[in-house]
């Protein structure tokens, strides 16, 4: 199947506009950044949340695996060479012979014209994740064909080979850009806050801003407490402490409030992004024993602590989709859990015009799982504390919490 049409490959915009572009996107996410956050936000950890997110995936042709197939198609007379006795306004059938090289990646970027270019292309097509070509068998002759192929390929491998080098360029030098315009939108909030303290008169704090964002001296340390264990056999199961699991959920809880009182910040951003920015406020201040980096990522919405290979803590972050999607989260986030007394949290980012309705659905509906145990009860009208059990196992208890944050789209 062609989703994409025929185009000209590595011929249709350059390279250098489309890496401005990316760098551009950087600038803009930066300076819509808080003032607040980015003043006060682990500089290390958003630099290298920028870097993953704005690098350029790199394109991968696989020239080893190229495949031919052939068809028949109706040529115009137009298009056959001048020693061939055809008539204007007529078409002929001959064999068409299609090479499909396989590719992944970001396939935009066989647009894109590299720096240096060679100054010859070709009209391919996207079709089952290959790059196709067609040399139409006019004589019979696959020595003819194999060559022009072969012309064909050694044009695209130069320009893909190009492109590469271009594409390792600018991700080398991305953290440096990242830097850069973080430290230039820094020192100018610095100075800004310079220029006003000057003044004489009280500056009007903004409300509301919680102190999350102010990175602690010393970051607390997650230890992987045993908890008891009836059999002497076994090796005990570690838990996460309960006083830095409610640490971990104020945190999560007090970062939401900022992402409510600032909606044209965060309004519109996807559930990776928020789930980025909750990291980026949970790790400065959590150090665990045993792994450098504390609140790791295996999916697109998920935030996981992990003692050797299984999970103490895991939060899910999603928008809210109804009361089936969240019986489902339920369902998804238990399966994640094997150890005994691990915890665990659902954040949802309320979409909807107000929350009431979504919040009742949660009340009544969520008692209704397979696995509920009990409500233990509310730390706010949108934060939730549970008791679940595993599936199949009732005699193995999970806290789960759920902490709802609003972001309606008329806020956009």
């Amino acid at each position: 199947m062609n989703r994409y049409g025929t185009f000209k490959i590595f011929f249709e915009h350059d390279f250098d506009s489309y890496s401005r572009g990316r760098l551009e996107e950087l600038r803009q996410t930066i300076r819509n950044e808080d003032e607040t956050f980015i003043v006060n936000v682990d500089e290390s950890k958003y630099i290298e949340h920028l870097v993953s997110k704005y690098s350029i995936d790199p394109l991968e042709l696989h020239f080893d695996h190229i495949e031919v197939s052939v068809h028949e198609e109706m040529i115009p007379a137009e298009h056959f060479p001048f020693d061939f006795n055809v008539y204007e306004g007529k078409s002929y059938p001959k064999p068409v012979i299609k090479y499909h090289l396989p590719v992944t990646g970001d396939l935009g970027l066989l647009r894109c014209i590299p720096n240096p270019r060679v100054l010859m292309t070709y009209p391919v097509s996207l079709e089952n994740g290959a790059v196709c070509f067609d040399i139409v068998d006019f004589y019979n002759d696959a020595d003819r064909i194999k060559r022009e192929a072969d012309s064909r390929l050694g044009t695209i491998r130069q320009q893909y080979e190009n492109l590469a080098s271009n594409i390792r360029a600018f991700n080398a030098g991305l953290q440096k850009e990242a830097r850069n315009l973080f430290g230039t939108r820094k020192e100018e909030l610095l100075k800004r806050s310079h220029t006003l303290s000057k003044l004489g008169v009280p500056i009007r704090k903004a409300s509301g801003i919680p102190s999350t964002f102010a990175v602690p001296a010393a970051r607390k340390q997650i230890v992987s407490k045993p908890a008891p264990s009836g059999s002497p056999a076994k090796s005990p199961d570690p838990t996460l402490e309960e006083n830095i699991y409610q640490d971990i959920l104020k945190v999560i809880h007090d970062t939401g409030k900022v992402f409510e009182r600032l909606p044209r910040t965060y309004a519109g951003k996807d559930e990776e992004s928020l789930r980025d920015h909750l990291i980026l406020q949970l790790e400065p201040q959590f150090e665990y024993s045993t792994t450098g980096e504390t609140f790791n990522k295996t999916g697109k919405t998920d935030i996981l602590i992990r003692y050797e290979k299984s999970n103490i803590f895991v939060a899910e972050c999603k928008f809210w989709g109804g009361s089936k999607k969240h019986l489902e989260t339920i369902d998804q986030i238990l399966s994640y859990l094997t150890w005994r007394d691990s915890k665990t949290a659902i954040v949802y980012f309320m979409d909807t015009k107000e929350m009431s309705a979504p919040l009742k659905a949660i009340e009544v509906d969520t008692p209704g799982h397979l696995c509920f145990v009990k409500l233990n009860g509310k730390k706010d009208d949108s934060w939730f504390d549970y008791t679940f059990h595993l599936p199949g196992d009732k005699g193995v208890p999970i806290r789960l919490s759920i902490l709802c944050f609003h972001l309606p789209k008329s806020s956009k």
